[in-house]
């Protein structure tokens, strides 16, 4: 090795004994398959079940890949939510926890883009997890992003996008263009299956879709910011006090509990790593897309919420969750809740298909691996994406969206709350309103999303040490101590989520409780145990 960097030039096949999850074994191994990054893995797959995707996108499109899977419904729908749990300490507390959340979220990014730099391959995290820590880790992050965290995602997004469809339909005519609740579910459940199948015909048409999406809610964004400052209409006594009066344990907790609210607005953020495989030099355009996309959002969501709490008062942002469209009818009258409504579907809807196209490669990756049945690696002879991967999720997606809907009746139909109430438990089944079944999805996604990305980090530092000979393009600025304070900020977080959101976390941490289970139980299967 001598005092270079290895430039090795292939993978090492599977271990004989690693669990084939879901599939058969692999029957050719040869002792190497060539890596287009050069890396020699540990634990990835080779012969003729290695499948590659084609490098298909651009500088600019691996920028909106961040921009757009971040910018989603968050700084629409939480601003409310934070002023009602810190509002009594002055706007200063509420824009300083979207301003550390932010900061915290970029040192998370400087950390990915040195794994993503030296390990451009589809699955991201998912890579990064398998070398740092072993195939059962990875496993589980890629089973809980396609049971949660994507899926979860994925169903929120569809959801948030009909809500605001409605709204602008009920605003311009209540009496004839409102959406039936089962009406709603059918369109979002039609977004996510037309989205599907754009992204099955080709990754270049779903690329495009988020360019434009992306183009178009960063414009009506920064119209919104620029309105209290044209009209004048803003108060810079709504700014007021910037230092909050007291910072004892009350106030802690109650800017933990608004920082979990703020981590779904920065959600989407990791998002780059899944289709690093299929971005062109990817050691220089991923950890400038993510940079680049990162500070571009926090300048946006500082700025919004700047305008938001100039136009309004906290009490005025806490007592609706519309707050956007609030502040462009104040500011330009009744059309602007119909303006803002169409801005915020543009934006959800845009999230969507960032999501669609990225989490297919982590169960794509997890296949080619052999954690998933051989099938869900193919890449489709004539359009080039990992089209049995965009079905899987396409399906588990919907069958979220279903849940959230007609679960609550399907019980009371079959009795299950007349068994309760019976018993003197006070439990009725009801249908979610879209609302609440935006709420539950997303509750759904953070807990368990956050423990992944928090060992996803924490790979930097094993991998300086258990590979330090691998070649890194990008390497994190401000290490250690970057990557330690984004790992801090997570366990802080999780503590809180746990101390007041504990039935949420329970629900994230029950299915990652059931991938171990099921890994371990795979494992002793004869086709695992190569028998």
């Amino acid at each position: 090795m001598g005092g270079k960097a290895i430039l090795p030039s292939g993978f090492h096949p599977v271990p004989h004994d690693a669990p084939q999850l879901m599939a058969t074994p692999h029957s050719d191994r040869s002792s190497d398959a060539v890596s287009s990054s050069g890396q020699t893995l540990a634990h990835a797959p080779s012969g003729a079940h290695y499948r590659e995707l084609p490098r298909v996108l651009r500088r600019f499109d691996a920028i909106t890949v961040v921009i757009g899977s971040i910018i989603g419904s968050g700084i629409f729908l939480k601003p409310s939510t934070i002023a009602d749990t810190l509002g009594a300490y002055g706007f200063g507390a509420i824009i300083s926890v979207w301003i550390v959340v932010g900061l915290v979220t970029l040192c998370g990014s400087l950390a990915l883009a040195e794994l993503a730099a030296m390990l451009p391959h589809a699955g991201g995290p998912y890579v990064y997890l398998r070398e740092a820590y072993g195939r059962m880790p990875a496993f589980l992050w890629g089973w809980t992003e396609f049971w949660v965290i994507r899926t979860g995602s994925l169903g929120a997004l569809a959801v948030a996008t009909v809500i605001y469809l409605n709204k602008a339909l009920v605003l311009y005519d209540p009496e004839r263009l409102r959406l039936s609740m089962a009406g709603q579910e059918m369109l979002a459940i039609a977004i996510v299956a037309g989205l599907s199948a754009i992204n099955f015909v080709a990754t270049r048409w779903g690329a495009n879709l988020q360019n434009a999406t992306v183009v178009v809610k960063v414009g009506f964004l920064v119209g919104v910011i620029a309105l209290p400052f044209v009209t004048g209409g803003g108060s810079s006594e709504n700014l007021l006090p910037l230092v909050p009066g007291s910072t004892d344990v009350s106030f802690w907790r109650a800017f933990g509990l608004a920082a979990i609210g703020v981590l779904w607005a920065y959600d989407g953020w990791i998002n780059i790593g899944p289709v690093a495989e299929e971005i062109q030099e990817p050691q220089r355009n991923v950890p400038l897309a993510l940079t680049a996309g990162l500070l571009t959002v926090i300048a946006v969501y500082v700025l919004a919420n700047v305008a938001y709490h100039l136009t309004l008062s906290i009490d005025e942002v806490k007592a609706n969750s519309e707050v956007a469209a609030n502040v462009v009818q104040k500011l330009v009258g009744p059309a602007g809740g119909i303006i803002v409504a169409l801005g915020v579907m543009c934006s959800t809807f845009g999230a969507v298909n960032s999501n669609m196209i990225t989490g297919p490669r982590i169960y794509f990756a997890m296949a080619r691996d052999g954690l998933l049945p051989k099938s869900i690696c193919t890449v489709h002879a004539r359009f080039q994406t990992p089209s049995n991967a965009i079905l899987a999720q396409t399906v588990w997606t919907v069958a979220l969206i279903v849940a959230c809907y007609e679960l609550g009746p399907a019980l009371e139909r079959f009795g299950v709350g007349a068994w309760f109430r019976a018993r003197n438990y006070e439990m009725t089944f009801t249908t979610l309103s879209p609302d609440e079944a935006f709420d539950a999805l997303t509750n759904f996604v953070i807990f368990g999303g956050s423990i992944f990305y928090a060992m996803a980090v924490a790979a930097v530092f094993v991998l300086r040490v258990r590979r330090p000979e691998w070649e890194r393009p990008y390497r994190t600025w401000g290490y250690p101590f970057v990557p330690a304070l984004y790992m801090v900020f997570f366990v802080a977080v999780m503590a809180s989520m746990l101390i007041d959101a504990f039935e949420t976390s329970m629900a994230g941490m029950s299915l990652i409780v059931v991938g171990v289970i099921y890994y371990l139980w795979a494992r002793t299967r004869p086709a695992a145990r190569g028998e």
